[in-house]
């Protein structure tokens, strides 16, 4: 450049300078004459506009954003501008690559031809190239290979191409020789750990589902990468990882189910089954689905050994399967019910079906027994067993007879001490009543939840002898610890039911339910053994009070299922006014824990059930009576048949209302008189003295002379249902009218009146000699297989023999030491429960149409024999005494009258007995003292010396000659009551 032309540049520069600086001094008011001073200027454009602090902010705020948004314009621009300039660029590039491809590809390496295809390939326009280079690959695939070893650079252009070949297999045939390359090229650890990480799981799971072409290949590939996991600790959790992700997660589909993890399951060497299990049991998130279970499941290897890992993942996989049971439970499936199953309900239910064929092998949960006994001192090993069983319970209602390992843990006395054992341990501060204590479950309260499950079904199952079963399995102050702890716990659990406030309740999970089911019915079964074994303390049940408020008898609320957790009524009930939480409580502990609340209060509770039943008040029970009263005409020399004809299922009498009996004597005559009471308690008495005569055929007598159903009754009346309801309506009736009749009843067939199954051990009072047998069968130490029993009993009937399976094909499956258990338990359900349904479900339906069922759930089968025949206590001759009426010449102090009670204090039991039921007809006394006796018990004067005592058991009247010879009173009044004769020896 010119030196001139620089110099004239400098001095427009020096001139711009000057020129910038000369404003600036203007700018800041400095003058050439001196004055430094500034002048105010004036603005004569009218008043001052200037902007506040705020307003200028946001201007400058706005004019920055403005600024912002304009450069990031520019900036996107920009970038877009590149991107379309790399874009053709790129495409350009392509284009003159793939035609150089194009020329050299018969002739330049295959090095070369991979570079450029995969720097170049398109989908829509090189799938043909693809396949070519594939076949060329393959035909050369042994230099290739050796290549690969060679030269890392080439080993990593395969890898690429192996990606390309993965994401381009198509269900046709031509894809052919990329499954072949897939299969060839993947020789080591490294080269599956870049496939895999590129979602090589992925689209072999899309091949799996949708092509047909390739489906052996596409088994082979995927199970292919287990052969390398063994070389790298890497690739081992990354496979084992992506192949849970895509395949065992995942929903369960046909090809999954049924052709990949059977193919999986016959390569057991290429299955690290232990890896898997452990990675699983590592922390890997297992929730949101069912599939990863039954996978599991399904995969573990025929000669797998379980481990503390595999029952860990056990009870973690299957804590959500109580989801796929239907919304109604499937025990209860309605086989008449022809509405479509929704599908998704219905591809749950066969899930559940193959759980359960899974779960039930034999072999699997003979070996999860054995593991657990071999580590029943391991605390761990105990809570993962117990989980899995807890997960288990929450299916089925009565999973434990529907799962095998539940089945056989019930009847372990090792699972259940070790459960109770880990309860002591933990039991301070671990279960309060506070609501607090279940919103964050534990493993306490699953132990509890599972505890009482398997400690119910164990007590039902087996069989009392003296020296085993409970007795055997925990002594008297395990016993007596259990009923304190449990008897707490479910009170707790009923405050926490029914909390003071919506605001305090608790979420209603299927585990707490769960836990709240079954807490309840083991402390009734703690409290039925009790009254066997007798190992609680006197007045131990009864030790808290509990207010029982009147309304609950009044309104019969205990008829209307009450709703725990604040759940969903029966909208289709009348509507009843709503209880407070202290009576929803109470209304709780007399449906599930009536025991709880002393007994003379429950009977007391039932006669005001019995008589608000006719009414709200007296006027309206005289209402009642007056519009209700029947006359039922009944001939004596039939009075079975008259009565069955007139009171049967066929009859719409309502025998809670008055039944007056007018009698037809022998010559056909009415008898004289009405009936106040006393006839209808005379026929009630006759007809239940024929219905229960074991000549009938309708009852049979056990051992110790006690009545239940004749299992064959059957072959002897045709319509014998209606004639059990029938026998059922009238002791209903009795219970009613607080009428007790001397019916000595099976202690089995009174509680089947309050349940539905009678458990095992009531076999005792059933079949002696068969209970004794059974006993010694599961006590006996030898090979039980010698004894030569299936699973098969022989049935009597009427003198004809028959023999009847016990369960399906018994009669080829024999009895060993392994399921002698299962075999008593079945033999003892058939003599109990089978063989008798149909007579006491219609004796028990009879029954609730005048006293219904829920309302004798108040008491004990014991307690209900009190009900119905009176109590078993010793007849208090005092209170007999202080509550008899007088009536002829008789009075409390008439010498015969002294004379009498004399006798009476010094009679035996037996004699007692014999008078109560010479008189009233029932040899018990009445449950709540002898001031409840209608009509009062009477002694009436009946003339000389001469006569015999005689009876009037209609209306407990005693009539005795007057006599003033102790001895000779004594001794006319033991001949009359021991030969129990009345009026024909007047």
């Amino acid at each position: 450049m010119p030196m001139k032309t620089m110099t004239s540049q400098k001095q427009n520069l020096d001139v711009n300078v000057i020129s910038q600086l000369v404003k600036k001094a203007f700018k800041m008011n400095y003058s050439f004459e001196g004055n430094s001073k500034s002048r105010p200027e004036q603005n004569l454009s009218g008043a001052s506009k200037k902007m506040t602090k705020d307003v200028l902010l946001q201007k400058t705020q706005e004019e920055r954003r403005k600024r912002q948004e304009q450069r990031l314009k520019l900036q996107s621009a920009e970038l877009l501008q590149s991107h379309i300039r790399s874009y053709i660029v790129r495409k350009k590039k392509k284009h003159e690559e793939r035609n150089i491809f194009d020329e050299i590809q018969s002739t330049a390496g295959i090095q070369i031809l991979l570079g450029k295809l995969l720097f170049f390939y398109d989908p829509q326009q090189d799938r043909a190239r693809l396949l070519n280079i594939g076949e060329r690959v393959v035909t050369c695939q042994g230099d290739v290979l050796q290549q690969m070893n060679a030269d890392i650079s080439f080993s990593w252009l395969i890898k690429r191409f192996l990606l390309v070949c993965l994401k381009n297999v198509m269900d046709n045939f031509e894809s052919m020789i990329l499954m072949k390359c897939l299969y060839i090229f993947t020789t080591d650890a490294h080269t599956f750990s870049y496939l895999i990480s590129k979602d090589y799981f992925g689209h072999l799971r899309k091949q799996l589902e949708s092509g047909s072409h390739h489906l052996n290949e596409t088994i082979v590939l995927i199970q292919k990468p287990f052969k390398f996991i063994n070389d790298n600790d890497y690739l081992s959790n990354l496979v084992l990882s992506e192949f849970c992700i895509h395949f065992l997660k995942p929903q369960l589909t046909h090809n999954v189910k049924n052709i990949l993890i059977p193919f999986m399951k016959s390569q057991p060497k290429d299955l690290p089954f232990e890896k898997l299990i452990c990675y699983l049991n590592s922390g890997f998130h297992v929730e949101g689905g069912h599939s990863l279970f039954y996978c599991i499941l399904d995969l573990e290897p025929d000669d797998y050994e379980p481990g503390y890992d595999s029952i860990q993942v056990l009870s973690k996989l299957s804590t959500n399967i109580h989801e796929l049971k239907p919304s109604s439970d499937l025990t209860n499936a309605d086989s008449d019910d022809e509405e479509e199953e929704d599908p998704i309900t219905t591809e749950k239910r066969l899930l559940l079906s193959d759980y359960m064929k899974i779960l039930n092998k034999y072999g699997k949960v003979k070996k999860w027994i054995n593991y657990f006994l071999k580590n029943s001192n391991d605390e761990k090993v105990l809570l993962a067993f117990t989980n899995f069983c807890h997960n288990l319970l929450l299916v089925y209602k009565d999973s434990m007879r529907k799962y095998l390992l539940l089945y056989k843990f019930g009847l372990s006395s090792t699972y259940l001490t070790k459960l109770w054992a880990y309860l002591n341990k933990n039991n301070k501060d671990q279960f309060q009543s506070k609501i607090s204590s279940i919103v964050a479950w534990r493993d306490y309260h699953t132990v509890v939840s599972v505890f009482c499950d398997m400690f119910t079904f164990y007590t039902e199952t087996l069989t009392d002898s003296e020296n085993s079963d409970t007795s055997h399995t925990f002594s008297q102050n395990d016993l007596f610890s259990m009923s304190k702890l449990l008897k707490n716990v479910s009170r707790g659990l009923i405050e926490v039911a029914f909390p003071m406030c919506r605001s305090s309740s608790i979420p209603t999970t299927p585990e707490v339910l769960h836990l709240y089911k079954v807490c309840l019915h083991c402390v009734r079964m703690l409290y039925t053994l009790d009254l066997r074994k007798k190992f609680c303390t006197p007045g131990f049940w009864t030790a808290d009070k509990i207010h029982i408020p009147p309304d609950l008898a009044k309104k019969d609320y205990l008829s209307k299922k009450i709703s725990t957790f604040y759940g969903t009524k029966d909208e289709e009930d009348e509507h009843l006014p709503p209880l407070s939480t202290i009576e929803q409580r109470s209304l709780a502990i007399l449906e599930e824990l009536p025991f709880l609340i002393n007994f003379n209060t429950r009977v007391l509770l039932l006669r005001d059930l019995c008589r608000s039943s006719l009414g709200e008040d007296d006027y309206q029970r005289l209402h009642h009576e007056l519009m209700h009263e029947n006359v039922v005409v009944i001939r004596r020399t039939h009075i079975y048949e008259d009565a069955f004809d007139k009171i049967s299922q066929k009859s719409e009498l309502d025998l809670k209302h008055t039944l007056r009996i007018q009698f037809i004597n022998n010559v056909g005559l009415e008898e004289a008189g009405i009936d106040g009471g006393g006839i209808f308690k005379e026929f009630l008495n006759e007809v239940l003295k024929t219905a229960f005569d074991p000549n009938r055929g309708f009852f049979l007598l056990t051992a110790d002379n006690t009545l239940y159903p004749n299992p064959n009754v059957h072959l002897i009346v045709e319509n014998f249902t209606d004639h059990y309801y029938f026998i059922g309506r009238l002791v209903g009736k009795a219970i009613f009218e607080n009428i007790l009749v001397d019916l000595p009843l099976a202690e089995f067939f009174l509680a089947k009146l309050l349940v539905d199954r009678a458990p095992a051990h009531y076999l005792k009072s059933l079949d002696p000699v068969l209970y004794r047998n059974l006993i010694y069968l599961r006590e006996y130490n030898g090979d039980i297989s010698d004894l030569g029993l299936d699973f098969t009993t022989v049935n009597n009937d009427l003198g004809e023999t028959r023999i009847m399976d016990l369960k399906p094909n018994g009669a080829n499956i024999p009895v060993t030491n392994e399921n002698r258990l299962e075999y008593i338990q079945r033999l003892a359900d058939v003599k109990l429960n089978s063989q008798l349904r149909r007579q006491c479900t219609a004796f028990r339906d009879g029954i609730n149409s005048v006293v219904p069922i829920t309302w004798l759930k108040l008491f004990s089968h014991t307690e209900l024999q009190v009900i119905i025949g009176g109590d078993t206590q010793e007849i208090d001759v005092s209170d007999l005494c202080a509550h008899t009426a007088y009536g002829g010449d008789f009075s409390v102090d008439h010498p015969t009258i002294i004379i009498f009670w004399n006798i009476v204090h010094r009679f035996t039991e037996v004699q007692k007995k014999q008078l109560l039921k010479f008189v009233t007809s029932c040899s018990r006394p009445p449950l709540l003292g002898f001031k409840e006796l209608n009509p009062p018990f009477c002694i009436q004067s009946s003339g000389t010396e001469n006569r015999m005592p005689t009876a009037s058991t209609c209306l407990n009247l005693l009539k005795i000659p007057i006599i003033t010879d102790e001895e000779t009173l004594k001794n006319k009044l033991l001949s009359a009551i021991e030969q129990q004769a009345g009026f024909e020896l007047s």
